[in-house]
């Protein structure tokens, strides 16, 4: 008998969750997905792909039908999971792309690129009627080098652990085991909102050069708003990381000669084109 499961989700990355799922013979009963995806990112969204594949897919949980299913799996959406959705599964799961208990809410990327922080993890946890508090079902860390990363780097080491993470919980359930459960720390729990990160972008004015490199990787994440600086008019100014340019540069001109030798009809030598 297949196992079952609702998938609610953001990011490309769900769509492989999604595909996991079908390639380990899950039945996904419903996925419950945003229907406007950032222009910035290509590729079919979560709700194109789970609608091609026939699967029910809704755009607010409050649309969902199903009942008594395996797991509720919440995979990178920051949508507040209701209690009539957690109630529908035997076991509600968020996949959290930091590890916990030290790494919730909004305390992520950015935190242990600004904190120094040598390891970094992702998390899988049982939800409750709160975000990112529920009993640890496992965390899976690994070592980074806070010198050098930057949010959107460290994303993609995450997501590409994360995914792992997943499988492994899944494969784990396919055994008919009970799933682990265990009680976050209190006293090393840490929940970080909106505001709060919002207000580690800006550098002090007396930063030094190193304190500002950090906090200006910590928050390169393009199209998203950067670390910045204030002038005394009251505007911003967006820094861009030192370790970035490089990779800037490469990919703006990596089409001049190019360019250039079709708007003027030639080729380069035959021994320089391959």
């Amino acid at each position: 008998m297949k196992k079952t499961a609702i998938l609610i989700g953001s990011k490309p990355a769900s769509i492989v969750a999604l595909l996991l799922l079908i390639r380990n013979n899950w039945e996904v009963k419903e996925v419950v997905a945003s229907k406007d995806q950032p222009s910035w990112i290509e590729g079919p969204s979560l709700g194109e792909v789970s609608s091609s594949l026939g699967i029910r897919t809704v755009e607010n949980q409050d649309h969902l039908i199903s009942e008594n299913v395996d797991l509720v799996i919440s995979y990178m959406s920051r949508v507040k999971i209701k209690p009539n959705t957690l109630s529908r599964a035997k076991y509600p799961l968020n996949f959290h792309a930091g590890p916990l208990p030290e790494f919730g809410g909004w305390a992520f990327y950015n935190v242990a690129i600004l904190e120094d922080s040598y390891e970094y993890g992702c998390s899988c946890h049982v939800m409750d009627e709160s975000f990112d508090t529920g009993p640890i079902v496992k965390v899976r860390r690994f070592s980074i080098n806070p010198k050098i990363e930057t949010a959107y780097s460290l994303e993609k080491k995450s997501q590409v652990e994360m995914l792992l993470l997943f499988s492994e919980i899944l494969s784990m359930y396919d055994t008919g085991r009970s799933l682990p459960k265990k009680d976050q720390i209190k006293s090393k729990m840490r929940y970080m909102n909106s505001q709060q990160f919002k207000a580690l972008k800006e550098i002090p004015p007396n930063a030094n050069a190193e304190d500002a490199d950090r906090i200006a990787r910590a928050f390169w994440y393009p199209p998203y708003e950067m670390a910045y600086i204030k002038t005394l008019s009251g505007v911003k100014l967006e820094v861009i990381p030192e370790i970035v340019k490089s990779d800037l540069a490469t990919g703006l001109h990596a089409e001049d000669l190019k360019d250039l030798l079709k708007l003027n009809g030639l080729k380069l030598p035959t021994k320089l084109n391959n």
